[in-house]
């Protein structure tokens, strides 16, 4: 039992748990506010708009399976006591059974869908965009860090500079290199004349 417990506390206390708990009582608020949008103002605008269109009948079907007892003239003129056992219909009419289909509470539901899908289609849309820059802005963090934190590679020490020869030695070797090449020349001349 003790086990239970203390699994069921470390599942309380995950962040995504309460995450998720916000997230629901939001939510919750949310659809109150966009319930209120669609019922109070939206909704009386399109009724208004489809009791001009059906000429002021409103937007229902009344089905087969109905039964009427009275039509909308008689029912105003009955007393109360009369027709309480009777259900009013969407017309004005009393029906001892009565089904319709009311086109306006789906027309309603699927405005309130349409409301609540844009609205967390657009705070998807922002939430990304903010973890893609923070991304970003991670990724270029660490890497200034990576920068910071390497040592700069050693540059090879360019080589130093050969030591100017001596003058004298420079005019000897000179010297040198034109004997042997007058020695070669001679060495030439000899093996030609000897041919």
């Amino acid at each position: 039992m003790k086990n239970f417990w203390k699994d069921f506390k470390a599942f309380i206390l995950r962040g995504n748990i309460l995450d998720m708990a916000v997230g629901v009582i939001i939510g919750g608020a949310f659809g109150a506010i966009v319930t209120a949008l669609t019922q109070k103002i939206l909704m009386p605008i399109i009724n208004a708009v489809l009791s001009y269109i059906t000429g002021g009948q409103g937007l229902y079907t009344i089905l087969w399976a109905s039964k009427m007892e009275y039509t909308a003239e008689q029912a105003k003129t009955l007393a109360e006591e009369a027709t309480a056992a009777l259900q009013v219909g969407p017309d004005g009419a009393l029906y001892s059974k009565l089904f319709y289909i009311d086109w306006s509470a789906f027309i309603e539901a699927c405005i309130n869908f349409f409301f609540i899908a844009l609205t967390l289609f657009i705070i998807v849309k922002v939430a990304m965009s903010i973890a893609k820059k923070r991304q970003a802005l991670k990724e270029k963090v660490e890497a200034k860090k990576k920068a910071n934190e390497e040592p700069a590679e050693e540059a090879e020490p360019a080589p130093a500079p050969e030591p100017t020869p001596d003058p004298v030695v420079v005019l000897l070797t000179e010297i040198r290199d034109q004997l042997k090449d007058q020695n070669t020349r001679i060495d030439n001349l000899e093996n030609k004349k000897s041919e």
